[in-house]
């Protein structure tokens, strides 16, 4: 965390626990008083009761600007659970950043579904998506809200991407497929399609690549 450049903004796509670590945000917050911190409806009390206060909640459909920039809150297919009786009380969400020069959209976690078509409509095209690409098996239980590596890249087509970066694996042993496959699986994808290889991105832990 000390090597990350000061961050202005950070988008939460939902409260699940690997995807909502307190103690990460917690540590972002303390590094950088003016970090934001957007998320869906109803998971920003979590935020506050651990002493961050710089929290805009969102629906999907809301913009809002920071600095030359416009936030967007979007569609995802999820759900979201972080105790026993809370199980779908907050919402979950997809994300686009759009400036002046650059446009970026964050999938988060979920499934395959049409709304990436109509997001590609809306605001696209993006310079570059953020495309989870892991947990997909057995696909009878996670078909409904995680994508396997070829619907990913097809996630990035449908929103009219013109790179892809994968997120979503190879960090927690989530689900029954080799924790190796989801990225070979991402890029055998891109070469049949218009994102090749040098348009669909797999990051070592620490690269940094510019777009």
């Amino acid at each position: 965390i000390d090597d990350l450049p000061p961050i202005d903004l950070v988008v939460i796509s939902h409260n699940h626990y690997d995807h909502f670590d307190l103690p990460t945000l917690k540590i972002l917050a303390q590094r950088n008083k003016n970090t934001h911190f957007y998320v869906p409806l109803d998971n920003g009390n979590l935020l506050r009761k651990n002493g961050i206060n710089q929290v805009t909640e969102m629906n999907w459909g809301d913009r809002v600007k920071l600095a030359n920039l416009t936030i967007h809150c979007l569609p995802s297919q999820h759900w979201s659970k972080r105790s026993l009786s809370d199980t779908n009380k907050a919402a979950w969400a997809s994300w686009a950043i759009i400036g002046h020069s650059k446009r970026f959209y964050f999938a988060g976690d979920t499934g395959y579904f049409d709304g990436f078509k109509t997001i590609g409509e809306r605001l696209g095209p993006f310079d570059l998506a953020a495309v989870p690409i892991g947990a997909y098996e057995p696909r009878a239980m996670m078909q409904s809200s995680h994508m396997n590596p070829e619907e990913a890249l097809q996630s990035a087509l449908d929103v009219n991407a013109n790179h892809a970066v994968a997120i979503h694996f190879g960090t927690f042993d989530l689900a029954d497929e080799p924790i190796g496959e989801p990225p070979m699986r991402f890029k055998q994808a891109a070469t049949k399609s218009s994102l090749n290889s040098d348009k669909t991105w797999v990051l070592d832990i620490g690269e940094t690549r510019l777009f």
